[in-house]
């Protein structure tokens, strides 16, 4: 973290990023219980289901931002961070990596901690080692995942109590409101402890 502020390119600072969830998916692998077994972050294919689970929450934030990027107007390929690449919405990747941790990774964790899935709603590793929910179990992710985007937070610029989901929208509009200049830098989201 000390290098951060250091680095000299986006691509070197992309390189601590790498660093940084290594670690912090070592970390995240200590809090989960039970049978699953989460050694490290593996996608495309997800590998096991812990990271089927956080492969497919991060597809529906990813879809959720992509909506309301799309909704402002704004180009979804042309970020700030992650260059433009084909088929990868740059725009979207960037403005995601603020909602991860919170709105997927604690709630992968808490249905893993609560028992919620067992071994036998995921499928057995395809020819590529992919693993995957079976269809009743992803409706029962869907649900999971509906209540998250309902749940209320106090988003930190207005003060107010919103859905995750409307944080997101506010998240679209900060980088807006610093396009246009309205604003001099983005204002990121401050989760409560």
């Amino acid at each position: 973290m000390q290098k951060l502020p250091k680095a000299e390119s986006i691509e070197s600072m992309l390189g601590y990023e790498g660093q940084g969830a290594h670690l912090y998916f070592q970390a995240f692998a200590t809090l989960l219980k039970g049978k699953f077994e989460f050694e490290k972050r593996t996608r495309r294919p997800p590998t096991d289901p812990v990271n089927s689970l956080l492969s497919l929450g991060y597809t529906l934030l990813s879809q959720n931002m992509h909506s309301m990027v799309e909704a402002a107007g704004l180009h979804t390929h042309f970020g700030n961070l992650h260059l433009p690449q084909k088929n990868r919405p740059s725009l979207v990747c960037d403005l995601v990596e603020e909602f991860r941790a919170f709105m997927v990774d604690s709630l992968v964790a808490y249905l893993i901690n609560s028992d919620i899935f067992t071994i036998e709603d995921f499928t057995p590793p395809d020819e590529r080692g992919g693993v995957y929910l079976y269809p009743d179990a992803l409706k029962k992710f869907l649900k999971h995942w509906e209540e998250k985007l309902q749940q209320s937070v106090t988003h930190p610029h207005t003060g107010y109590k919103v859905s995750y989901r409307r944080c997101l929208e506010l998240q679209v509009w900060e980088y807006v409101a610093c396009l246009m200049g309205e604003r001099e830098v983005y204002r990121p989201m401050q989760w409560e402890r």
